[in-house]
């Protein structure tokens, strides 16, 4: 299915160009010469984006953005601002009123382009985010896993959880329990950033699992630099007695009593260099029999396994 792009701009010699810069490719395009009619389509059909010019007749542009960010369905389309006034100081009053990006008449197609899909990205994003790390969620995930597998690029697909999170969530609380999964997700992120020229993705599944993605040349050194930073950081999640003790007796999922060590990590990485990886829940798949096997091992602390079968 299509974006919806919605120009609302009363001059439709603008509405013809539009149309035609992101005609035949992944956008269709809607109009509104002023701010009535905007808002009955978007009211119709929630877009994707919004190109928003400030002077339209019965209501201008900085009316209905005042109008939509106060509602809370529309609230978060993304609004760009087309004016012709490119002073800092009229830039900076649009974005107070909650625009998303400012584009100054005359402007760059490409650019214009790059900026409209650049805020429906972002958007999708925040909109997919878990609530509890602000990483990208589920559908975000897929979403760059089909992307990255349909630019035939070297993929590394990184299948992360935490070992021993349940007794140490039942033991310590879910307050504990939340500020442990954000503590993985900053390790994460931490390494995210140091390894910038892999091109690395972080996404949150759900609960105790993550997801990383990266050039697979840089999974060994990632996997390894992930494992090590959350193994040195996990004692300081623990008391002081569990901390030396190396872990904290509680009852398994049987109801049995038993010791259980220090969380940890489980690092199953799937990669397409020796095998095709055509699709997300292939990947899924692959990860989730490497991390099975990872979960049989014995000893304490993180471990991961990069897939090294050929098909």
């Amino acid at each position: 299915m299509k974006k919806n792009l919605l120009i609302a701009d009363d001059d439709t010699a603008f509405h013809d160009l539009i149309s035609r810069v992101f005609a035949g490719g992944d956008w269709e395009v809607s109009t509104a010469e002023d701010g009535i009619a905007a808002l009955e389509k978007i009211s119709a059909r929630v877009p994707d984006v919004i190109l928003l010019d400030l002077n339209m007749p019965r209501m201008g542009g900085r009316d209905l953005l005042t109008l939509l960010r106060r509602n809370a369905r529309f609230a978060m389309i993304p609004i760009i601002i087309l004016s012709g006034d490119s002073s800092p100081r009229e830039q900076a009053a649009e974005l107070g009123l909650g625009a998303d990006d400012f584009v100054s008449k005359p402007f760059n197609t490409e650019e214009l382009e790059a900026r409209v899909e650049s805020a429906c990205r972002r958007a999708r994003r925040m909109l997919a985010a878990n609530p509890l790390t602000l990483l990208p969620g589920g559908p975000a995930i897929e979403e760059e896993a089909s992307a990255r597998i349909k630019s035939g690029a070297p993929l590394g697909f990184f299948y992360i959880d935490i070992d021993n999170f349940k007794a140490y969530n039942d033991n310590y609380g879910y307050l504990n329990g939340d500020n442990a999964i954000k503590s993985a997700a900053g390790v994460l992120a931490a390494v995210q950033a140091d390894f910038a020229a892999a091109d690395v993705f972080v996404g949150h599944i759900g609960g105790d699992d993550f997801v990383m993605m990266c050039d697979p040349s840089k999974a060994a050194a990632i996997a390894g630099e992930v494992a090590a930073r959350f193994d040195a950081m996990a004692p300081g999640l623990y008391n002081k007695a569990d901390a030396l003790r190396g872990g904290i007796a509680a009852k398994d999922r049987a109801g049995n009593a038993r010791e259980f060590p220090l969380m940890s990590l489980t690092i199953a990485i799937a990669t397409n260099e020796r095998r095709r990886l055509e699709h997300y829940a292939k990947i899924v798949d692959i990860a989730s029999e490497i991390k099975k096997y990872l979960k049989g091992r014995s000893g304490a602390g993180s471990a991961w396994l990069k897939d090294r079968r050929v098909e």
